[in-house]
């Protein structure tokens, strides 16, 4: 198999042997492979500095088998991502590794993942921005969410209405939760995700726990280890924060 120059976004990387780096991509005409980029680490490798996570690359691969050979590398776009964007950026590429097959290819996900990091470098905010990501990921993969009708009555979605929603019996009208693993969400939630704005933070709120509840069962019970790593990071700051305070009001007595 030889491959020219194909839209790519690199998911992740890490170090193979003492030269070479171990790639997960998504390219938008082969779906997610694996490749090989030998030499990639020397100190005047002419890939030195591209092949980073999250870039959006045109790249060559030759080969067979589970992993494949970079051959050529050409840059489309490097995004420049800090803070919360960028822990976004991570979150969004390790779903794509995580629930999306080896060469499968998926068009509307690499699309939607691009137009998700030209946004975050763009200023959009993380937390808005990611959850159009995801109900275009779960919809792509067949496991979306109804979010213009009840899946037991087929009403229509009010914004102003109450919904329950759990994974097996999927949307329906109700204003309190009483099963397990059922989730409260509102009306102007499913409104805002359907047509792509949302009307205040309520919503935004309930958007959020609506799509972690969607894509949960298909993580096969293990965390994603970008969701564990910011989670340690704000747990540092509030200690971080909790001893700044504390040593201030020592000194103020």
């Amino acid at each position: 198999m030889r491959v020219e120059l194909s839209p790519t976004i690199i998911l992740h990387r890490r170090a193979w042997r003492d030269t070479s780096f171990l790639i997960e991509a998504f390219s938008r005409e082969h779906g997610r492979i694996g490749l090989v980029a030998k030499g990639a680490r020397r100190p005047k490798s002419r890939w030195r500095g591209v092949l980073e996570p999250l870039a959006a690359l045109q790249l060559s691969w030759s080969g067979r088998g589970e992993l494949y050979t970079l051959t050529d590398v050409d840059t489309i776009r490097a995004h420049a991502l800090t803070g919360n964007a960028l822990m976004a950026g991570f979150y969004a590429c390790e779903l794509v590794l995580r629930l999306t097959a080896r060469d499968d290819p998926h068009p509307a996900i690499h699309d939607s993942l691009a137009a998700l990091l030209a946004a975050l470098a763009e200023g959009a905010p993380a937390v808005v921005a990611l959850r159009f990501f995801e109900r275009d990921l779960l919809d792509e993969l067949g496991y979306g969410v109804p979010l213009d009708a009840t899946s037991d009555s087929g009403e229509t979605v009010r914004a102003d209405g109450d919904y329950i929603y759990d994974t097996e019996r999927g949307l329906r009208r109700g204003h309190s939760v009483r099963e397990g693993d059922a989730l409260q969400v509102s009306g102007a939630a499913l409104v805002g995700l359907l047509e792509g704005r949302f009307p205040n933070r309520a919503a935004v709120h309930d958007a959020r726990a609506l799509m972690q509840a969607a894509i949960a069962p298909h993580l096969g019970g293990r965390p994603l280890k970008s969701v564990e790593t910011l989670k340690a990071m704000q747990a540092f700051k509030a200690s971080h924060a909790t001893r700044a305070d504390t040593a201030s009001s020592g000194d103020q007595r």
